[in-house]
């Protein structure tokens, strides 16, 4: 009988924890994974403010800006956009990991210091956003920058095409 309580208990718990992981699924908008050293009443301030949570638009995490967190992030294919410290960005440079911005061009050319050729049209097109410090708005709301930071698109995302509204945003008061 204590046998099959225990498979019963057990059962149920492998029911609860497939039903508890289904329901964390992906939601309408997209997941922006920010790496900062931010305080924790200007991360609460941004996530309240910039992101209105209550639109359901933005799902925002904001991690310590830890290259190895990084590394776990991309490799565990979370994100749809992420943004991280310059420096920190350059630890793990690889634009074959990256969607093109091929939206994001001015002209003839990319706009920004991190480029590659596109195979499939010969131009060259940015596979990531360089946001300098200052001040930015984003939906309405104004905030200080205080590092340059890179916005990018990991080539597993499949939201890109509101990951690229985000980094327009990001980009325009540049």
């Amino acid at each position: 009988m204590r046998r099959q309580q225990r498979a019963a208990v057990w059962l149920i718990s492998f029911i609860a924890a497939f039903c508890l992981s289904a329901c964390q699924g992906k939601t309408n908008g997209i997941d922006v994974l920010i790496f900062s050293d931010m305080s924790k009443g200007m991360k609460d301030q941004l996530v309240e403010k910039a992101f209105q949570p209550e639109q359901e638009t933005y799902r925002v995490h904001i991690f310590p800006a830890i290259p190895e967190k990084l590394l776990v992030e991309i490799t565990s294919k979370e994100g749809d956009v992420m943004l991280v410290p310059e420096e920190m960005f350059r630890t793990y440079d690889d634009p074959e990991s990256f969607q093109l911005l091929e939206e994001m061009e001015i002209g003839d050319h990319a706009a920004g210091p991190y480029t590659v050729e596109d195979k499939k049209t010969g131009k060259t097109v940015d596979y990531a956003v360089q946001i300098n410090k200052g001040t930015k708005r984003l939906n309405g709301y104004t905030f200080q920058l205080h590092r340059d930071m890179v916005a990018f698109i990991p080539v597993y995302a499949d939201k890109t095409e509101e990951a690229l509204s985000l980094m327009k945003q990001l980009r325009e008061n540049q």
